[in-house]
């Protein structure tokens, strides 16, 4: 049953978490995004916030309180020095969705475990967006009960377009450009792709390579500096391993082996935000 006296606190923005954050308020719950310093968190700082703000159509953060006794309900963050009575997650061990597999991908996606504790059933397009961020390659490759990947790439493809500023067409485009790229750069010994010059890496790589359906080893200079390699669509033996290679050479790994994916930063120091929680 519903807890009318529920306060979310959401996470990261992206495609699911706008589509939660459109739920919660259509049961009109209570709701806040999870802030570090007063701002809304991005993925790195999700699991460290300090407080919460609300961020309205014109993207600017507004001061907000989550009374100390609501029961607070954590979707994909950790507000420090608060206990939820519910965990929302699928990103690291012991979340709910951590283990699950892409055929039972809406009880793993955290849009699925909303629509749950909301009782209520997802949409098609709610369906969609689970597969997308619980398991993109998986649904790609049609693992996903339901999930059409035409309709998928449309989906996924329209919102980077809105987001990106490009157009449909061009995105499309990239997306099977980058899965051709992917495919002709397949290594059968590794068993992945690897793109390591972060130079020459195609706008919409991680995209196409889920799309073929091909493991994707690549690095990105972010903006401070610091650089980061990821691997993408892999099998759990294989995210396993490539964890345990880089928690080897003493650097910060994160990533989920049922998920496919995992990451690590090449900067040799931790970064104080994410305080050992860190997502994809």
């Amino acid at each position: 049953m519903i807890d009318r006296d529920w306060h979310f606190v959401l996470g990261a923005q992206d495609p699911e978490m706008r589509e939660i954050q459109r739920v919660v308020e259509d049961e009109q719950l209570a709701w806040a995004h999870a802030a570090r310093h007063k701002r809304r968190c991005n993925p790195r700082t999700a699991y460290a916030a300090d407080g919460v703000v609300r961020v309205g159509p014109d993207q600017i953060p507004r001061a907000a309180v989550l009374p100390p006794k609501a029961p607070a309900v954590f979707v994909e963050c950790t507000v420090l020095g608060l206990e939820p009575v519910v965990r929302v997650d699928h990103h690291h061990p012991g979340d709910p969705g951590y283990e699950v597999e892409p055929e039972k991908f809406m009880d793993g996606s955290s849009l699925g475990q909303v629509l749950r504790l909301l009782e209520r059933e997802p949409t098609e397009t709610q369906r969609l967006l689970a597969a997308s961020d619980h398991c993109l390659t998986a649904a790609y490759q049609g693992r996903c009960p339901g999930v059409d990947p035409h309709e998928l790439l449309f989906l996924r493809a329209s919102w980077k377009a809105k987001v990106m500023g490009r157009t449909l067409s061009d995105v499309v485009e990239g997306i099977l450009d980058a899965a051709k790229r992917v495919r002709a750069h397949h290594d059968s010994e590794l068993g992945e792709s690897r793109f390591l010059d972060p130079t020459e890496i195609p706008p919409d790589l991680a995209e196409g390579a889920a799309y073929a359906g091909i493991p994707v080893r690549y690095r990105e200079l972010l903006p401070e500096g610091v650089l980061k390699e990821m691997f993408k669509g892999g099998t759990p033996a294989a995210v396993e391993q490539f964890m345990a290679e880089h928690e080897a050479a003493g650097r910060q790994v994160y990533g989920n082996p049922y998920r496919g994916y995992a990451g690590t930063y090449w900067s040799g120091r931790r970064m104080p935000e994410v305080a050992g929680r860190m997502v994809e």
